[in-house]
C-alpha cells in the first residue's frame, strides 16, 4: 500500500478454521499483495489458496500474468511467489493443507489457475464458497471440512476430471445450487417462465443434480411455488389500497387465474391474499402473521436448519 494509500484505508476480515484448513471473507481498500521469496521462507506454511475476487484483478504468479475477472475463481500455491493489484477488496479466500488438495490439481500447475466468472464452474464455485461464509457460524467443524472439499470436487468436474462424493460433500453441494436457483429466480421478473432443464443449464449442472439438491425441500416445482407466492406477499403488502388487484399481482407472478392463486396461497400463508393488509394499513394481528410466512422468504436458512434438526 503506498503511502498516500493510508488516508482512509480500511480493512475487515471474518475467518473461521475448520480441521486445518480456513475460510474468510475480507473486505478493504485498494491494496497490491505481494508474496515474495522471503515472505515465503518466514511463513513456513505449505498450503493452496482459492480465492474468489469480486473485485477485477491483475496480477502475477511465479512469471504468470493474471487476470480474473469479478466472480473468477482463483488457485494460488502459497510456497511460490506472486502479485495482486486491487483496486479494492472483496473477497473469499480459502487456505488448505497441499496435503488435503487432489493430487491431479497439483500435477496440472494449479498456480494462477483461474476459472472465469463467466462459466458456470466458475460461478458455481463462487456461489458454494459465498454460502458457506454466510452460513459458517451455523457450520459444525465436520461440516465446515466437507463444505471447503465439496468446493474442490465442484471445480474438479470443471476441470475435466470426476471423483466419487460424500454425503457430507452432497450436502453443502445441495446447498449451494438451491442458493444459486434462488438468486436467479429472484433476478428475473416474476412471471418469466422456468423449467428444471432451463434453470439446471443457467447454474451449470444436470437435471439430475437438480432434483436431488431439491429433495429435501418437496422438489423443484414446490421450491419455485414458494418463491412465487413469497413474491405475490411482498406485492400485497406494498399495494396502496386495492391496486393492484389480487388477480392482476396472481397473474403477474405466473398465477393465470383467481382461484389457483387463492388455493395455493392459503395454502402457503393460512389465510387468502384478500387478508393481507397494504403496509400502511398494518393491523396487530396481520403483523403477526406477516413474521410468521416470511419464513418462505429464507428457504435456504430453513432448509439448513431442517437438516441439522434430522443429525
Amino acid at each position: 500500500m503506498a503511502d498516500a494509500g493510508r488516508s482512509g484505508f480500511s480493512s475487515q476480515t471474518h475467518a473461521h478454521l475448520f480441521g486445518p484448513s480456513i475460510i474468510a471473507r475480507a473486505r478493504s481498500s485498494a491494496q497490491t499483495l505481494a508474496r515474495e521469496a522471503d515472505h515465503i521462507r518466514r511463513s513456513g506454511i505449505d498450503h493452496i489458496s482459492v480465492i474468489v475476487n469480486l473485485i477485477d484483478t491483475i496480477g502475477d504468479c511465479d512469471g504468470q500474468t493474471l487476470r480474473a475477472e469479478a466472480g473468477s475463481v482463483q488457485f494460488r500455491d502459497l510456497s511460490r511467489p506472486s502479485l495482486a493489484a486491487m483496486p479494492g477488496i472483496d473477497m473469499v479466500t480459502v487456505m488448505v493443507p497441499r496435503a488435503s488438495v487432489p493430487g491431479w490439481l497439483l500435477a496440472r500447475g494449479i498456480h494462477g489457475l483461474v476459472l472465469p466468472g463467466s462459466s458456470a464452474g466458475g460461478r458455481l464455485v463462487a456461489s458454494h464458497l459465498l454460502t458457506m461464509t454466510d452460513v459458517a457460524d451455523q457450520l459444525s467443524d465436520a461440516e465446515g471440512a466437507a463444505g471447503i472439499e465439496a468446493a474442490f470436487v465442484i471445480a474438479e468436474r470443471f476441470l475435466g476430471h470426476q471423483r466419487s462424493v460424500t454425503p457430507g460433500h452432497a450436502d453443502a453441494i445441495h446447498r449451494t445450487i438451491r442458493e444459486r436457483a434462488m438468486a436467479l429466480l429472484d433476478s428475473r421478473p416474476p412471471d418469466s417462465k422456468w423449467s428444471a432443464a432451463t434453470l439446471a443449464i443457467a447454474i451449470g449442472v444436470s437435471r439430475t443434480s437438480l432434483y436431488r439438491a431439491f429433495e429435501s425441500t418437496g422438489g423443484v416445482r414446490t421450491y419455485v411455488l414458494r418463491r412465487r407466492l413469497a413474491r405475490t406477499y411482498i406485492a400485497l403488502r406494498g399495494r396502496r389500497g386495492l391496486s393492484p388487484s389480487v388477480e392482476l399481482i396472481g397473474q403477474r407472478n405466473g398465477f393465470p387465474d383467481r382461484r389457483t392463486f387463492v388455493q395455493a396461497f392459503k395454502a402457503q400463508f393460512g389465510m387468502s391474499p384478500d387478508d393481507v393488509a397494504p403496509s400502511e394499513l398494518r393491523s396487530d394481528a396481520v403483523a403477526g402473521r406477516e413474521a410468521a410466512s416470511a419464513r418462505a422468504m429464507h428457504d435456504v436458512l430453513a432448509d439448513w436448519i431442517r437438516m441439522g434438526e434430522a443429525a
